[in-house]
């Protein structure tokens, strides 16, 4: 499944924040150190879908692993393969589609989940099933729909560049959340992506039908927009995203 707005958003929101010397090495390596305290045993061969620029994975693959990668965007295929650290390699493709030989001992689907129906979800979930080994484990984020129901129409500067502009917003009919990036030089041209939302009850019920069983639940922050306070860990039910951690049934 690859939807219409997908890779065009990504490579613009590329735009946005790489000629503004955006820095966040060191929120990728607490990142990569996080995920292998949540992964709670030895792991070496990493896959990990939508990476985006590979920041993620240079940290992840310093730490010692081997890392696979898929990404959609073949402009941002090219940064990350002319930045990766050697043991990392780099795929552009369609996860959706694209066809890997091998296993691996760990599969992270990282900011991004969402993408589509509630049946696309089971699509990529019973793909990530054949793509892990007997015992490995998956770790995926996925987004809060109280959270995002809260902040609807929340609008803020999300670089050091005051022309680019960045909002979210809430469709309760699905329910999703999207995340709309523009330059004020351009108002007229927005880029847009929606990622569907789930409760807990709900997304068990996704893994239960692609044969996995959630075994762990990690809530990440919350931003209080009234204060402009980051709340680095926030309550299940109150955070922006949680983290489940999954294994074949």
């Amino acid at each position: 499944m690859q939807s219409n707005w997908h890779k065009k958003f990504y490579e613009k929101q590329f735009d946005f924040i790489y000629d503004n010397n955006y820095n966040d090495s060191l929120f990728y390596q607490q990142e990569a150190e996080a995920i292998q305290e949540q992964a709670g045993k030895p792991f070496k061969a990493v896959l990990e879908l939508g990476a985006g620029y590979g920041k993620l994975a240079n940290a992840i693959a310093a730490l010692g692993k081997n890392v696979t990668t898929i990404e959609l965007a073949d402009k941002i295929v090219k940064y990350a393969l002319q930045n990766a650290h050697p043991s990392v390699e780099a795929i552009c493709a369609d996860f959706y589609t694209v066809r890997l030989k091998k296993k691996f001992d760990i599969v992270l689907y990282i900011d991004g989940f969402g993408v589509g129906s509630d049946q696309d979800q089971v699509h990529i979930l019973k793909r990530i099933y054949d793509w892990l080994n007997i015992d490995g484990i998956a770790l995926i984020d996925i987004y809060q729909p109280l959270y995002w129901k809260n902040v609807n129409g929340i609008e803020i500067q999300p670089t050091s560049d005051p022309t680019v502009r960045r909002q979210y917003g809430y469709i309760k009919e699905t329910p999703s959340m999207t995340d709309t990036w523009w330059s004020v030089e351009d108002a007229e041209e927005k880029f847009t992506q929606i990622l569907a939302c789930y409760a807990p009850a709900q997304i068990d019920e996704l893994c239960h039908q692609a044969g996995l069983q959630i075994v762990g639940y990690f809530p990440g922050g919350a931003m209080d927009y009234d204060t402009w306070t980051y709340q680095q860990v926030a309550s299940l039910e109150n955070c922006l995203s949680y983290r489940i951690k999954v294994k074949k049934k």
